[in-house]
């Protein structure tokens, strides 16, 4: 179940970690996690609830299914596995709370994506006021393309949260995965959001002029391009994106396409 290393069922060996991919187009709901015998056998794939996006005590930690109870022994209608049950299947029964982010980090590395996503699931559910367990959470979900689910999950971290700094990095990050969604107007708003709460920084200019570009407001991302290159001259995302929209509000006359 990617929370320990799958053994190949014909020589018994560890697989190695191939890759993590999401299982179906259009519905960010699970991934795929492929593992190879290194004696040649074959791979195998194990497929992963991405669980809860929003994590609650209410909740099961293995796909957020909300329990029917909040007796121990409630049974997730999902997946089936019980509130007491839950934790030993994902592999956290030996994890210590004390430092999520070290043991997600981990268990990334060798693979175990669901014993990872479990082990900060854990620490929101637990709502020890840690920022990085969402970050880290979006960007899996980025690095398989899931950018919707984790622009939606992020709203749920802004209650959380009463810092500026703090929500400043969470409308700078929720902005970012709407871009990648080519959802401009969402985007804009984050960005501006980031904005309204006094944030000058690069990244804040960076991400609203990007929305208004995929708006098609290419001046307006012009001027904000212009600003991150005034705080960062060498940035060279910014150039690249100056260079584009100047290359698209380039007036053509009419005879430069007679040769």
């Amino acid at each position: 179940m990617s929370t320990h290393p799958l053994r190949c069922a014909t020589c018994e060996r560890e697989c190695v970690y191939e890759r993590c991919a999401p299982f179906s187009q259009g519905v960010e709901e699970a991934y795929h996690v492929a593992w190879r015998c290194p004696n040649g056998h074959g791979s195998s794939v194990d497929i992963c609830p991405v669980g809860p996006l929003v994590p609650a005590r209410g909740l099961c930690l293995n796909c957020g299914t909300p329990y029917p109870s909040d007796a121990g022994d409630a049974q997730c209608g999902a997946c089936g596995l019980s509130r007491l049950a839950c934790p030993a299947a994902l592999g956290l029964t030996d994890e210590p709370l004390e430092d999520p982010i070290a043991s997600a980090r981990a268990a990334f590395t060798q693979g175990l994506f669901r014993r990872g996503i479990a082990i900060l699931n854990r620490a929101l559910q637990e709502d020890m006021g840690l920022l990085e367990p969402w970050f880290w959470k979006s960007r899996f979900l980025n690095s398989i393309g899931y950018n919707r689910s984790a622009a939606e999950m992020l709203d749920g971290a802004f209650a959380r949260f009463s810092n500026p700094t703090d929500r400043i990095q969470l409308f700078e990050e929720q902005s970012f995965l709407w871009a990648e969604c080519d959802r401009g107007k969402e985007a804009l708003s984050s960005a501006e959001s980031a904005a309204q709460l006094g944030s000058n920084s690069v990244r804040t200019h960076y991400l609203r002029g990007r929305a208004l570009g995929l708006l098609g407001r290419l001046e307006g991302a012009r001027n904000e391009m212009d600003k991150v290159l005034t705080l960062d001259p060498n940035n060279a995302d910014a150039q690249r994106a100056m260079n584009m929209i100047n290359a698209a509000l380039r007036p053509t006359r009419w005879w430069q396409f007679w040769r």
